[in-house]
């Protein structure tokens, strides 16, 4: 499978207003075309028994990919597709990857973002100098991970005016945030060991930063995101054989956003890091980003129906 996709929930009031005797509902919809660049890098920071693999950087064949994005605004309906066209590098050299990524982020209210992540890609390279391309076609990663940050000061703007998935005008703001978290990694890598080269790893803990807004130009507007957590975990297995150690993660969202009327332009950059401990003795950093070009368009209507599914739905 190669295809992200992305949700985006939100629970906000509805406003409508009546016009004549029968209530007529008034709504604001947005499509979104993008065009995407997802990035993981597995970093092998310490000496495994794989001599080879000694401060590499193994890379998956990462694709471009186009998306299309719908929305209704003041409702629960709001998400993303995106599906790889084709693979930045030549596959016969550098390999082929295979990926999923689902994400999932919900605005629970005007203060409380809630995440929730899956990514699996298999399929990676590693350069042994300039020219030699080392191919491993079975090196596998999985990820999965949820978190909810609660953002401070936010008096009269709602956490939504930081990350922009509507294409609303964008306010300057300033807030800090804390959250917590939980993650799962599941990483196969052929000769990283000599008796078991796939090993399931799962750390929790808390995070804190800051994030905010400035008006760079009438209608061009910079936001952006920077927070560090620390967590502590290990690798799965029974609770009395269990190891703890502790880690320090890094996360970056930034994003400068062009609006006019109907419609708004804007790319963005969200990278992440984590470090985790292979048979609680190498060292491994897992980085993830991703550099993506939105075009929202928005479009206004109304309608006088009402029905179980609309209501449901949040219209």
């Amino acid at each position: 499978m190669k295809y992200i996709i992305l949700f985006f929930l939100s629970i906000t009031t509805l406003w409508a207003q009546d016009t004549t005797s029968t209530k007529k509902h008034y709504y604001k919809m947005w499509i979104k075309p993008s065009l995407s660049i997802n990035y993981l890098s597995i970093d092998i920071e310490d000496e495994p028994l794989n001599p080879a693999l000694k401060n590499k950087s193994l890379l998956p064949n990462y694709p471009l990919t186009v998306g299309l994005g719908f929305g209704i605004h003041n409702t629960y309906i709001n998400l993303d597709y995106a599906q790889s066209v084709a693979p930045l590098r030549n596959e016969s050299k550098y390999g082929k990857t295979r990926y999923f990524d689902f994400q999932l982020h919900s605005f629970v209210s005007q203060k409380i973002l809630l995440d929730f992540y899956y990514q699996s890609y298999k399929g990676f390279y590693y350069e042994e100098g300039k020219n030699n391309i080392q191919i491993l076609a079975d090196t596998r990663i999985q990820q999965i991970g949820s978190e909810m940050l609660y953002f401070f000061n936010l008096k009269n703007f709602s956490v939504k005016n930081i990350f922009n998935p509507d294409g609303d005008p964008l306010q300057p703001t300033f807030s800090w945030y804390a959250g917590a978290g939980i993650y799962y990694h599941k990483v196969a890598i052929p000769a990283i060991s000599l008796d078991e080269d796939t090993f399931r790893h799962i750390q929790g803990g808390f995070s804190g930063g800051v994030s905010g807004g400035i008006e760079i130009l009438p209608r061009l507007t910079f936001t952006a995101l920077a927070g560090m957590g620390f967590y502590f975990g290990g690798e799965v297995n029974p609770l009395s054989k269990m190891k703890f150690n502790q880690y320090v993660n890094f996360r970056l969202n930034t994003s400068l956003s062009y609006t006019q009327k109907d419609w708004s332009l804007a790319f963005s950059i969200l990278y992440n890091n984590k470090n985790l401990y292979f048979k609680n003795v190498d060292l491994l950093g897992i980085n993830t980003a991703n550099f993506k070009l939105t075009y929202i368009k928005q479009i206004r209507f109304s309608t006088r129906r009402s029905n179980k599914v609309t209501r449901y739905l949040g219209m």
